[in-house]
């Protein structure tokens, strides 16, 4: 993972919420803002970036059977807790893809859904 873009209402370091949970680590850990997601996704495009949604959608395919681009930068897109991610962001995007759910539940918090998925990706361009 090279760095964080933080857009929407994500609280931007220095936050107090965010040195509570990060524990120091928001000083390592690469960000830049974006006012305009929309507009950050599709400047990424023309850099030849794969844009990816962390979404269950009609077509969204399971991390584990997932074959990302072995090469270039992969945009991952995580959406709000309540809302997931806004239909103009989701069209934008090349994939959708999930963590498979079992049991009743089929959602989980979307901080440990993302750091689950940049963990399967890692594994998998490795």
């Amino acid at each position: 993972m090279q760095r964080l873009v933080l857009t929407g209402s994500t609280p931007r370091p220095p936050h107090p919420k965010i040195r509570k949970t990060a524990r120091t680590t928001e000083r390592s850990v690469e960000y830049e803002s974006a006012d305009d997601a929309v507009q950050y996704v599709r400047d990424a495009r023309e850099r030849g970036a794969h844009i990816l949604a962390l979404e269950i959608t009609d077509r969204s395919e399971s991390l584990f059977t997932y074959a990302p681009p072995v090469t270039g930068e992969i945009v991952l897109i995580a959406g709000n807790e309540a809302a997931g991610i806004p239909r103009r962001l989701l069209a934008e995007c090349d994939a959708s893809v999930h963590l498979p759910m079992y049991g009743r539940n089929t959602s989980m918090n979307v901080s440990v859904a993302l750091g689950a998925a940049v963990y399967l990706l890692l594994m998998k361009l490795q």
